[in-house]
C-alpha cells in the first residue's frame, strides 16, 4: 500500500528517448525551455508555434498555455499541439514540478501554492502579460490553475477546465488516510499508489496502449501531496467568487475520477459573467484523449473565438 522506496527524484534512464519529441513540420516551430524556480527546481516546457510564412499578413498568433494532469506531462499533448498550431495558435506545455522532464521529487508538494508559483514564473518568462492568454488544464491542471488565478500570480484572458480536479471520486479507505495523517508529520515523502483506474482514463485503444507505455508516468503520490490537494481543493471552492474571466468547463458523464457533480456548484458561483459547461456523455476522465478528442477540441475552440476569449 505505502511506496516507502519509490524513486523521489527525476533520473532518466540512459539513453533515455522522449516518448513524444518535439519535431518541427514545415508550418510548426518549436522550443524547449528550462526556467529555474527558487527553490532549484528546473521546469522544462514545450513551446509550439506557427511559422510565420503560414499565417495571415500582419497576423500574430493566439496563445494557449495549458498545464497537464496528474503523474503524466506536457508532452502527451502533442497531438492537440499539432491541431491548435495548423490553427493558427502557439501553444506552451509546461511539466510541472516532479512530472514530466522537470526536476523535483516526483508528485510531491508541500502545498499547491509551489504549483501555482512555478506556472506565474513560467508566465513571466514567455513575457504573457495580463488579458492575452487562454489558460487551459486538465483535471489535477485545472487545480492550479484556478490556485494560480485565485492567488492573482496569472492573469488569463479564459479558462478551459477539462474535468477540472474539484473533488474526487476515487476512493480513499479510512485506514489509510489515518496512515497518511501519520505519514505525512514523519515521513511527508512516503509515497502511495494513487488509486487511478487505468481503465477511465481513455476509451480509446491507442491513447491506452501509448498510457501504459509511457516512461514518465508517475502513479505514485507523497502523503504530503495528497492533503495538500486536499486542501487546494477546498480554497478552489471558497475563492469561487475570485474567478471573474470567462470559463469554459467540460466533464465525462462516465469520468470516475474527479467529480463532476461538484462542477456546476463551483461554476455557480463564480463571478464571470461568460460560463458554459459541457457535459459529454459516455466520455471518461482525459477528453482530450478520447476517441473524439478533435470534436472536442473544435468545441474548445468555437468558443473561445464566439465569446471573444481568444486574444491575440
Amino acid at each position: 500500500m505505502v511506496c516507502l522506496f519509490q524513486r523521489l527524484f527525476l533520473r532518466l534512464p540512459s539513453g533515455f528517448r522522449d516518448p513524444y519529441p518535439a519535431r518541427e513540420t514545415v508550418s510548426m516551430r518549436l522550443g524547449e525551455v528550462e526556467v529555474e524556480t527558487d527553490g532549484g527546481v528546473t521546469l522544462f516546457i514545450r513551446d509550439y508555434y506557427p511559422d510565420e510564412t503560414s499565417l495571415p499578413a500582419g497576423n500574430s498568433p493566439r496563445t494557449i498555455f495549458w498545464i497537464h494532469g496528474l503523474g503524466e506531462h506536457g508532452g502527451r499533448y502533442l497531438h492537440v499541439a499539432e491541431d491548435l498550431v495548423e490553427r493558427g495558435w502557439r501553444v506552451i506545455l509546461p511539466d510541472l514540478r516532479g512530472h514530466g522532464r522537470s526536476t523535483g521529487t516526483r508528485t510531491h508538494v508541500a502545498a499547491f501554492e509551489e504549483y501555482a508559483a512555478d506556472m506565474a514564473r513560467v508566465w513571466a518568462r514567455f513575457e504573457l502579460g495580463s488579458g492575452q492568454t487562454v489558460l487551459g488544464s486538465h483535471s489535477m491542471g485545472g487545480l492550479v490553475a484556478l490556485r494560480s488565478v485565485q492567488t492573482g500570480r496569472v492573469h488569463p484572458s479564459a479558462l478551459v477546465l477539462a474535468s477540472p480536479l474539484l473533488g474526487v471520486k476515487v476512493r480513499v479507505s479510512p485506514l489509510k488516510r489515518l496512515l497518511g495523517r501519520v505519514l505525512v508529520k514523519f515521513l511527508p515523502k512516503a509515497r502511495f499508489r494513487n488509486g487511478l483506474d487505468p481503465g477511465n482514463m481513455t476509451s480509446d485503444e491507442e491513447f491506452a496502449r501509448q498510457r501504459r507505455a509511457d516512461p514518465l508516468i508517475v502513479r505514485t503520490v507523497t502523503a504530503s501531496w495528497f492533503f495538500a490537494m486536499e486542501a487546494a481543493i477546498a480554497q478552489a471552492h471558497r475563492d469561487a467568487s475570485r474567478i471573474a474571466v470567462p470559463v469554459l468547463a467540460l466533464q465525462g458523464l462516465s469520468d470516475l475520477t474527479t467529480d463532476g457533480d461538484l462542477l456546476a456548484t463551483w461554476l455557480a458561483k463564480t463571478n464571470s459573467e461568460v460560463k458554459e459547461l459541457v457535459s459529454l456523455p459516455d466520455h471518461v476522465h482525459e477528453l482530450l484523449h478520447e476517441t473524439d478528442w478533435h470534436e472536442t477540441l473544435d468545441r474548445i475552440i468555437e468558443w473561445l473565438e464566439r465569446t471573444g476569449a481568444a486574444r491575440v
